[in-house]
């Protein structure tokens, strides 16, 4: 039994699925422990991941230190962060559609990832969905994130905040301070990933998605959007 053990080792350690490292030979134990990962290195692996503490520290220790295996350990295991990953291309995904009930009201949404195979999946066609009834169900979004709102639009917000009557007699600095925070609350309400989400409104639309980014493993964005609502038609139309 003794040598059946030392031949199952063996293999292993020459096995690529098997997760061991090294030629034909099996690799050693770890000397490392939690104890010997410095706080400096740790901190530096969750800068990088944004994943927590304790994951970083354990992902170095299951790495023996080496800092580019434990960034990839963390990915493996789902840990790194949704916004680590959102710095990776989406040039797949789907276009969803949502018709309200009666036929009244009706959503397009067009949602990215990486890949052709998680565009294909259930689970990415499940965010689509929701994310177009969340969009049904929030009639005052007009924008995706923050950095689509076009600075004309701020700027145009400004000027009518700052001809309230009670801003009158206030100084200059104390006015715009004031004013920015109303542009910026009005905003947000404009503002698709800002938005609770319907099913948990103790989340953001955006950690909703980042959850589904925590599943699949893919950056995935949300890209544009357009309601149709019965009746209403575009600004030329409107002028005719």
């Amino acid at each position: 039994m003794a040598i059946l053990s030392r031949l199952i080792v063996a293999a292993l350690a020459l096995s690529p699925a098997s997760g061991f490292v090294g030629p034909a030979s099996v690799r050693a134990p770890s000397a490392l422990n939690a104890a010997t990962i410095s706080a400096k290195e740790v901190q530096k692996l969750r800068k990088d991941s944004g994943a927590g503490m304790m994951d970083c520290k354990k992902a170095l220790v299951e790495a023996d230190g080496d800092f580019e295996a434990a960034s990839e350990w963390l990915r493996v295991k789902g840990l790194a962060s949704a916004a680590k990953k959102g710095e990776r291309a989406t040039k797949e995904g789907l276009v969803e559609t949502y018709v309200h009930t009666g036929g009244k009201l009706g959503v397009m949404v067009e949602v990215n990832c990486e890949t052709d195979f998680v565009s294909k999946g259930e689970k990415f066609h499940e965010l689509a969905k929701m994310l177009a009834m969340q969009i049904a169900a929030c009639p005052a979004v007009e924008y995706v994130k923050p950095e689509d709102i076009p600075e004309s639009a701020r700027d145009a917000e400004r000027a009518i905040e700052m001809k309230n009557e009670d801003l009158e007699g206030k100084p200059e600095e104390i006015k715009v301070k004031m004013v920015e925070g109303r542009v910026n609350k009005m905003f947000k309400e404009k503002i698709l990933l800002e938005q609770a989400y319907i099913k948990d409104p103790q989340m953001t639309v955006a950690d909703f998605v980042a959850s589904y980014v925590a599943v699949l493993g893919e950056n995935i964005q949300v890209t544009r959007f357009t309601k149709f609502n019965l009746g209403e038609t575009g600004g030329d139309d409107d002028e005719e």
